[in-house]
């Protein structure tokens, strides 16, 4: 029991961080082999001694707070010790079809349980959407979790024949599997930072569009998810939203700040961004089409856009849905040389260009949405910049929730 409780506790000190603020912590591993060795009433009190002493470690003591993650993850280790009992007759474990099927159940019922508990209480104190924010954990917690559990097993086998000595021996794996996932959630999050980076600075070499990238990303995955795009999809495009005006930095801001209409020879100049955005982000392995995208997010489907006059299907999807994404919010956003359209004009403006400038599909699909949109353009482009840009107050673990 000692062993156990000292390897809860110590993997609990190295989480590995999320990309939505969440955590997940290796300890997993040592908690499921307790919940396959040990009765359902040692489990709950080992759960709690690792995290009253993970308490004690912590700067800035919160007893809610530990109150909260202490109970909850009691329950949730509790009852997935019971669901493990009750498949599982035998009182050690065994490796045959009863045990994993066992051991499947129990993975199941605390990743279910315990996300929900902790999205729940998190979601009600930063005033987030519930369903978004679960998914999005489940989404980065589940690929860890299926490769941890086998961990746990090996751990409760390992134990078994080989005692103190053979745990010992398997921390080594543990902690490079800890390191691995931890380092590929690094390296994305620091692309991610690169980003948002590219982002502000287009937003200061054109002030006139502050925010317009932002509110252009959350309109394209709208847009893209009633296309029934995939999650993994939408986050990308979401992405290439952000930094589809890039190429604007390579524009004179004598042309980007003009308080009248372009005339031909400026207007020309202005068309070279979307060639020179796709062309610096065409180097990102991430993006993959991404620098398609940014390329030809101005052509139109008649064929008579820019920069390539490709029509119809030829435009990838992603450029067509972010045509519309950015023409609306264009339109309903002051610039130099005209003031903000009201939203319903704006709307007619879209379906005016549908079969035009617009796929009809996604100008339905855009229809569709509109009234959520509205409900998203409410704020004024300062205001949802720094929305944006704002930290999120908690971060959602899946063990515990952290302030």
């Amino acid at each position: 029991m000692a062993v156990f409780l000292l390897l809860i506790f110590s993997f609990d000190a190295f989480p590995v961080k999320m990309p939505k603020g969440g955590v997940v912590a290796v300890s997993f591993a040592p908690m499921l082999a307790s919940v396959f060795l040990f009765h359902p009433i040692i489990v709950v009190i080992i759960v709690l001694l690792s995290d009253f002493l993970s308490w004690l470690r912590q700067k800035n003591k919160r007893p809610v707070q530990y109150l909260f993650n202490a109970s909850q993850l009691a329950l949730t280790l509790g009852c997935t010790a019971l669901v493990y009992n009750y498949y599982y007759q035998g009182s050690l474990p065994k490796l045959d079809l009863q045990f994993i099927g066992a051991a499947v159940a129990a993975v199941f019922v605390f990743l279910v349980l315990n996300s929900l508990l902790v999205t729940l209480v998190i979601s009600l104190v930063d005033q987030v959407r519930f369903w978004p924010l679960w998914l999005s954990n489940l989404k980065w917690s589940i690929p860890n979790y299926i490769g941890t559990a086998p961990l746990g097993i090996l751990i409760a086998f390992i134990y078994l024949n080989l005692g103190l000595w053979g745990l010992i021996l398997f921390l080594f794996p543990l902690i490079l599997a800890r390191y691995s996932f931890q380092a590929y959630i690094d390296i994305r999050q620091s692309f991610l930072d690169a980003i948002e980076t590219l982002s502000l600075a287009i937003e200061a070499k054109d002030p006139y569009t502050r925010g317009h990238s932002t509110r252009v990303a959350d309109y394209v995955g709208t847009l893209a998810k009633e296309l029934k795009w995939s999650d993994d999809r939408v986050e990308r495009l979401q992405y290439v939203a952000v930094v589809h005006d890039l190429g604007k930095v390579a524009v004179p801001e004598s042309i980007l700040k003009k308080p009248d209409r372009l005339n031909e020879e400026e207007f020309q100049e202005m068309k070279t961004h979307a060639e020179i955005g796709a062309t610096i982000m065409a180097n990102t392995k991430y993006f993959d089409e991404g620098a398609d995208i940014i390329r030809h997010h101005h052509e139109r489907w008649d064929g008579t856009g820019y920069p390539a006059r490709l029509w119809g299907e030829e435009i990838p999807m992603g450029a067509r849905i972010l045509a519309v994404a950015d023409s609306f919010d264009a339109m309903t956003s002051d610039r130099p040389y005209r003031k903000a359209l009201g939203f319903d004009v704006a709307l007619q403006e879209i379906l005016k260009g549908a079969g035009t400038q617009y796929d009809p599909a996604v100008v339905e699909a855009f229809v569709r949405i509109y009234p959520q949109l509205v409900g998203q353009a409410v704020p004024a482009p300062a205001e949802a910049a720094k929305k944006e840009a704002a930290p999120a107050k908690t971060t959602t673990t899946l063990h515990s929730a952290k302030a």
